[in-house]
């Protein structure tokens, strides 16, 4: 993920995780912004019962861990 300032490009590999993950495509994001209510609104899908809920939550909560450091 490329960052500058508030805009974010998220590379080829990142956009087919995201979409993966998420099942709607992530291509249209561009800030910061977007990516966090993105993720937000995908994680609301997992609650975190199960393992594999927690798993996913969690590989969703990473592409906000680089966000955070910027």
């Amino acid at each position: 993920m490329l960052t500058l300032g508030d805009r974010i490009r998220l590379d080829a590999r990142e956009r087919k995780v995201l979409a993966g993950l998420a099942g709607s495509d992530p291509s249209r994001i561009r800030t910061r912004a977007q990516l966090e209510r993105f993720v937000v609104a995908h994680l609301a899908r997992y609650p975190g019962r199960s393992p594999e809920e927690r798993l996913l939550r969690r590989m969703l909560e990473s592409f906000l861990r680089p966000l955070e450091r910027a």
